[in-house]
């Protein structure tokens, strides 16, 4: 159900989800929704959000969080406050105050300090990625390992983020991928992720290197780019693919067909994905194939260098003490995720990667509801809230 008008609308979406066990869709009542999703622009991190409220079995509110000028301030000077948001979400946020409120990224962090202040400390705050802040804010943090944070008792540390495999969703038939022949190499692009770069030159790497494997083996290549994709490297895409002796698509984002993506991770018979997403690594894994993670260039800038630079010179004890307290930015290792991917063999194709993610999500959500005990289990409500996505 959605409700308000426009995308500056404070609430956008009304969901309950009983997590994995059936529902009951005339079974919707009036309980007041014991959590709330403060939604932001990245459709990954709104993708994990929505997944773990779904997954808990409890009523939930995803509110459509649009910020202003004031959100690019850091968040220890903005603390528990609404100024970062339009007056719009602002206005959306009032009593009842949930039980449980649900984030991602740096910019939605303020507001929800404020409502759980605003209900006199009782609501919990469940923060998905990076923080952003000292991990004492937080009465649970669902990270995954790029972000390296220290261990703590609120920490509770991913190989996977949490994403629904994308193959889950019903697929119309794609007579344009069915027509190539096999077997169908399916290339992943996404974009420049700082420190990790990916230019025209890398793109056509990649793609020569995909082109080798499947003229060896007289197969065919499925290429798709993504919304971070530089339109320099979709060009050069197109143009090597133009010469290339493979038969061959290439999807470019928000073009024809509209789920070139999802198509071409539930159809390939393997994978080729930039390593510049832990959303895409996650994603081509779940999709059961075998997978393999295209280096990106390592160029880093002048904050990676800063960042790292201090971790190194107080060493690795007090660095991981100041990100606990807030004091120092944990920077993203997406070469060391895609390690442990690899290591922990969730990217072999052997269905590893959904077992994983499974007992993952089954951990975030007992740790969620021991946060909520004494919480009712909610009434079924039917109704799909995951949104697949390539950031992150």
């Amino acid at each position: 159900m959605e409700t308000g008008n426009g995308p500056d609308s404070g609430n956008r979406m009304f969901r309950a989800g009983c997590g994995r066990n059936g529902s009951h869709p005339d079974s919707m009542t009036a309980a007041p929704p014991m959590i709330w999703v403060l939604l932001g622009r990245r459709t990954g991190d709104n993708s994990q959000m929505l997944t773990l409220a779904q997954a808990s079995g409890l009523p939930f509110l995803a509110r459509q969080m649009v910020f202003n000028a004031a959100s690019a301030l850091p968040n220890f000077l903005l603390g528990p406050s609404r100024a970062s948001l339009t007056s719009a979400s602002r206005a959306g946020l009032g009593p009842p105050w949930p039980a449980a409120v649900i984030t991602s990224g740096r910019r939605s962090v303020p507001a929800a300090l404020w409502i759980k202040k605003q209900s006199g400390g009782t609501t919990k705050l469940i923060h998905i990625g990076r923080p952003w802040a000292p991990l004492s804010w937080f009465d649970l943090i669902v990270t995954t390992s790029q972000y390296v944070l220290p261990d703590a008792p609120n920490v509770l540390t991913h190989l996977l983020p949490m994403t629904q495999p994308v193959a889950a969703e019903p697929l119309a038939p794609a007579p344009w991928l069915d027509a190539l022949p096999r077997p169908l190499t399916g290339v992943v692009i996404g974009g420049n992720s700082r420190p990790l770069i990916l230019d025209a030159g890398t793109a056509e790497n990649l793609l020569h290197h995909a082109a080798g494997l499947a003229g060896r083996e007289d197969g065919s290549l499925a290429v798709v780019t993504s919304p971070r994709t530089p339109p320099e490297v979709t060009k050069r895409l197109a143009d090597v693919l133009a010469g290339c002796s493979a038969p061959h698509v290439l999807v470019q984002w928000r073009q024809e067909p509209p789920d070139g993506y999802r198509q071409i991770l539930a159809r390939a018979d393997r994978l080729i994905v930039t390593g510049d997403s832990a959303n895409m690594s996650a994603e081509a894994a779940l999709s059961g194939h075998p997978v393999e993670i295209f280096p990106l260039d390592f160029r880093p800038d002048l904050r990676w260098r800063i960042v790292s630079g201090a971790g190194r010179l107080i060493g690795q004890k007090a660095r991981q003490r100041l990100i606990g307290l807030g004091l120092l930015l944990s920077v993203r290792e997406m070469r060391l995720y895609n390690q442990r991917l690899k290591e922990a063999g969730l990217l072999a194709g052997n269905g590893a990667a959904a077992a994983r993610a499974e007992q993952e999500l089954d951990a975030a959500v007992a740790r969620l509801r021991h946060l909520l005990e004494g919480a009712p289990a909610c009434p079924a409500i039917s109704g799909d809230v995951s949104q697949q996505g390539r950031d992150g």
